[in-house]
């Protein structure tokens, strides 16, 4: 009895110190997974005097666990500065790496990864420190980089945790090459195919002008062959009409010298063979309308015989 007694003394008095203590209160509030009063708890317990690494360090994880990666960033540097000789400056500085990471500053991730690796070469997280360093080089667009980091998880650290991730992300790269690949010949065929439908559309252009060239040179050889027709049959025709204007011309003075000569042999001459108010005075009894008709009949064939000598005379200019 007086054992239970004294137990319930003790333990009432270890519960009444905790209730006074705000790391021991974080600490059992971490436990649960309460962040937040885990938090505000390492934060009360960090800033009393003395408080030391160890409200900081729980602070942190604090954070990390709650996803405030910016207030744990800032905290990680802090404890960083303040405690350069704790031990647990080395777990401190992979989670600033993985921290950067998960706020998108992967270049600065990538380097303070390299200087954990290098400067602890023998920590447990260095295929997690490797692995980071493959996503951040994957977040950016360094593919082949990240697949080689990959494969130094995959490779030299067959027990890690990320080894199973490293394996996805290298078969994802891979299927990524594959997508490229297929994408830039889709992308070199496509361009093939413009190419040859600018050429073809160019070609057809140019047939197209060629055959409206020809039509119109063929239009114009008609054109100019039908004009070369009709002048040379118009030339033709002139001709034609030449002679027979000449033919009429002589056979005009023909008919007039016969009917001159006819008239003065006193031969009757056919009402025919000339106008007849000429053919009438021709042949009249009187003297004189005879000579008067004879003298027109010799001024007719005169007139025509200069007429006749004209148009040979133009003709032959």
């Amino acid at each position: 009895m007086k054992k239970q007694v004294c137990f319930l003394l003790i333990l009432s008095a270890v519960l009444t110190l905790s209730a006074q203590d705000p790391l021991m209160t974080g600490l059992d509030a971490y436990a649960r997974s309460d962040w937040s009063t885990a938090i505000l708890s390492f934060r009360k317990a960090a800033s009393e005097p003395g408080a030391g690494a160890e409200p900081w360090y729980w602070l942190i994880m604090a954070e990390l666990s709650a996803e405030e990666y910016s207030r744990a960033l800032a905290d990680i540097e802090r404890f960083n500065i303040s405690f350069p000789a704790d031990a647990r400056i080395p777990d401190t500085r992979y989670q600033k790496g993985r921290v950067q990471f998960l706020l998108r500053q992967y270049d600065d991730s990538i380097k303070t990864l390299y200087q954990f690796i290098s400067t602890w070469p023998s920590h447990p997280m260095i295929s997690s420190a490797y692995y980071w360093i493959g996503e951040s080089l994957y977040a950016v667009g360094r593919f082949d980089e990240a697949r080689n980091i990959f494969l130094v998880v995959t490779d030299s650290y067959p027990q890690a945790v990320k080894r199973e991730a490293s394996l996805y992300r290298i078969s994802l790269i891979d299927q990524k090459d594959k997508e490229e690949e297929l994408l830039k010949l889709l992308k070199m065929s496509h361009e093939e195919s413009l190419r040859v439908i600018e050429d073809y559309q160019r070609r057809e252009k140019t047939y197209e002008q060629a055959i409206t060239a020809y039509q119109k040179r063929i239009s114009d050889m008609i054109k100019d062959t039908r004009l070369g027709e009709l002048e040379k049959q118009l030339a033709d025709e002139k001709g034609r009409t030449a002679l027979l204007q000449d033919k009429i011309s002589t056979l005009e003075i023909q008919n007039a010298e016969l009917v001159s000569s006819l008239a003065r042999t006193g031969t009757h001459v056919p009402a025919t063979a000339t106008t007849p108010d000429v053919s009438q005075n021709i042949n009249s009894p009187d003297p004189d309308k005879r000579r008067l008709a004879l003298e027109a009949l010799r001024n007719k064939a005169q007139a025509l015989q200069h007429v006749y000598d004209e148009l040979l005379t133009g003709g032959n200019q």
